[in-house]
């Protein structure tokens, strides 16, 4: 089967409203490209950029949503936007990261790919042995584990007793950090992302990693799913953007939990997340770190 990859450019004020647009034309996949990053970012660097970088894989035969795109991005930012077209074969998209994907640690954890596994597990270096390994094939969903949020939830969970713990993991993304959850003797563990991608990713790791799925369900949705909506769990872990940590505030406040890891804030809107927390889900941060200019934020309150 063939994919039209799109490889858009488009200004950063308009990048969440083109995902939504993506979202309602139910294209095939797409994901932003992030900050990808081992290096620092230089002093006069900005954090997010002055436009996205966007990935859209549409079917051989969705002709309409190519047209859209087009339209979209010379209605909004014809002088600023950018996008250039290719066909792809399902298995070249699939492969294409692989040479860049190699085992890395962080924390109590070894993030490891799936094609590299049993190679992995038959010639583990003294400074692996001891560690937790996580399988990981990211595939169309956002979650290497490179990226800065990432790596900061993952060093932080280390440090956190979940063992027969429950967990909800709001934006599961590629699972990286529910499969790690499981790793650390969690009871049960529900996943869900917006993204039917995301979700596919998500069971596909759990699997790998030979985790069940009655410890780990995966199921589409956000904050408004029934089971995010009803269930008690012992941890939150929401590692999205601060924007719709934002727009979903007062379900985050209704959420039964009284304990909760928030990534995906960049520095400059840190101070404004803290004052919506306190203001409307109440409670204190009780640890708090950054990395490359986006936070950790481990919060605190009373059970509602």
């Amino acid at each position: 089967m063939k994919y039209k990859e799109i490889r858009v450019s488009i200004p950063k004020d308009f990048a969440e409203e083109f995902s939504a647009y993506l979202d309602e034309w139910q294209v095939a996949g797409y994901y932003e490209i992030l900050f990808d990053r081992e290096e620092p970012r230089k002093p006069e660097e900005e954090i997010i950029s002055d436009n996205t970088p966007i990935r859209v894989y549409l079917a051989e035969e969705d002709v309409q949503s190519e047209a859209k795109i087009w339209i979209y991005l010379q209605t909004v930012a014809p002088e600023d936007s950018f996008a250039e077209s290719r066909w792809i074969e399902t298995k070249e998209y699939e492969e294409a990261y692989k040479e860049f994907y190699k085992p890395f640690s962080v924390g109590v954890f070894w993030v490891v790919p799936t094609w590299e596994k049993e190679d992995w597990e038959n010639n583990k270096r003294s400074e692996e042995k001891g560690s937790v390994p996580v399988y990981i094939n990211p595939g169309l969903a956002f979650g290497t584990g490179h990226h800065e949020t990432t790596r900061l939830v993952l060093s932080r969970l280390g440090s956190i007793d979940l063992k027969g713990k429950t967990v909800a993991d709001i934006g599961a993304g590629s699972g990286i950090l529910s499969v790690a959850v499981a790793r650390l003797e969690a009871s049960k563990i529900i996943a869900v992302d917006i993204d039917p991608n995301a979700v596919r990713s998500s069971a596909f790791n759990r699997d790998e990693n030979g985790i069940s799925d009655q410890v780990l369900v995966v199921e589409e949705g956000g904050f408004d799913h029934p089971k995010i909506r009803s269930e008690k769990f012992d941890l939150c872990v929401a590692n999205i953007t601060f924007a719709v940590l934002k727009a979903n505030m007062e379900k985050i406040a209704s959420l039964h939990t009284d304990h909760f890891l928030f990534s995906g804030v960049i520095t400059e809107r840190k101070d404004e997340f803290l004052e919506l927390l306190a203001s409307q889900v109440g409670g204190k941060s009780v640890y708090e770190t950054s990395w490359n200019g986006w936070e950790l934020i481990e919060w605190t309150r009373k059970v509602l």
